[in-house]
Order: C-alpha cells, then sequence, then structure tokens
C-alpha cells in the first residue's frame, strides 16, 4: 500500500434488496467508510495506528446472465503528526458469476485499479507543502454471495492488486447486506490486509 501503507483496498458488497433464491447484481451504493492502518513504531513511536474516515461509491451491472461490469472510489483522509493524509483508490473490473444453486453464486472478476495518496504540511504562516503519489495498475478477485434468508445477502472473497510502484497485495473480504424493502438495503463490509483494514457502512439501491 501507498504511503506507509495508507492506501487501504476498500469496499465491495453492493446489495440490495432481493428475491428469495436471487443475488442482486444491479446496484448502486454510497456509504461511510473508516480505515484503521499499522504504523511503523520506528517511525511514529507509540502512535501504533492511523485511523482515516471518508466514503466510498460502488456499483455492478449485469451485461448479461453471467458477465458484469463492477465499480468502485474509496477516499479517506485524516491527521497525522500535524499532517493532513488522503488515500484514493479506484477499481473498473468485468466479472463473471455463476449460480451455483439457488441463492448461491460464485464470481471472479478483474481489471483497472488507480490508487493515489497525498500529505499536505501546513507552515506557521499557512504556505502548504504537498507530497503526492500515485501508480495505476490491475486487480484480480474471486469469491461467492450467498442469501442466508431473503433479505439478508452473506458474502466472502480473496483479493489481489498490484500497482506500480508498490509490491502486490492480497486482500481478503467479508460483506454482508440486509434487504429493507425491494429497492433499498444496508450494506457493510470489511477489507484487510496484514497491515491496514477498511470498513465501510452505507445504503444500496437496485435497479
Amino acid at each position: 500500500m501507498r504511503y506507509h501503507s495508507l492506501l487501504c483496498a476498500a469496499s465491495l458488497v453492493l446489495t440490495g434488496a432481493v428475491a428469495a433464491d436471487t443475488i442482486q447484481w444491479n446496484t448502486l451504493s454510497a456509504g461511510y467508510a473508516k480505515a484503521n492502518i499499522k504504523l511503523d513504531a520506528a517511525d511514529f513511536g507509540e502512535r501504533s495506528r492511523f485511523k482515516p474516515d471518508g466514503w466510498q461509491l460502488q456499483g455492478s451491472y449485469l451485461l448479461s446472465d453471467q458477465l458484469y461490469l463492477r465499480g468502485r472510489y474509496d477516499r479517506v483522509s485524516g491527521d497525522l503528526l500535524n499532517v493532513k493524509v488522503t488515500s484514493e483508490q479506484s477499481w473498473l473490473s468485468l466479472g463473471l458469476r455463476q449460480q451455483v444453486m439457488p441463492g448461491l453464486d460464485t464470481f471472479f472478476e478483474g481489471g483497472y485499479a488507480k490508487e493515489k495518496a497525498s500529505a499536505d504540511i501546513i507552515f506557521i504562516d499557512d504556505i502548504a507543502l504537498r507530497y503526492s503519489d500515485s501508480g495505476s495498475g490491475y486487480q484480480l478477485g474471486a469469491g461467492a454471495r450467498y442469501l442466508a434468508t431473503p433479505e439478508l445477502e452473506l458474502g466472502a472473497a480473496l483479493r489481489y492488486v498490484n500497482v506500480s510502484g508498490l509490491s502486490g497485495s492480497t486482500l481478503g473480504e467479508l460483506s454482508a447486506s440486509y434487504a429493507i424493502n425491494e429497492q433499498f438495503a444496508l450494506y457493510s463490509n470489511l477489507l484487510l490486509d496484514s497491515d491496514a483494514s477498511i470498513l465501510g457502512l452505507g445504503v444500496s439501491i437496485r435497479f
């Protein structure tokens, strides 16, 4: 992850209300995001965690019975030792989903990834010094989505992200979505690796 692991991969589960045995893939989601990043004690002393927060947008759309498009954007920021740090991540994927049985879909997806981080240092005379770094590459993911009840969907996935200038990262993902009605659902997701995690909470609209 870029700039002392300040970029965390962020968040999937884009689900809305569902029929009794059908996973909903046509969705648009927006919500709150909070990261938890492990810091190097040699550089930051007793402050071992950095917890920036922000927001996330996600969406997916079925192109056919099996092919789908998925996009996501995550942005978190926070103050670290009087420096404002901002991290952004964008993914655009083409995926293949397969219904294993009613209420259980598996999927594989891959595509473009971009990560950007910036740090603003404000001096006493209000002159700001900005550090900025960005890179692009690819990401892959595979997992399953399961309807535990007609309203509750659970998901799990394994993801790999490789962006220029960074070593590749393997990420685990857990997700849940609860349908309020036919059009709206509440969702949560957790994306994590050994150094960082990001939690997302929000609302999904299906169409």
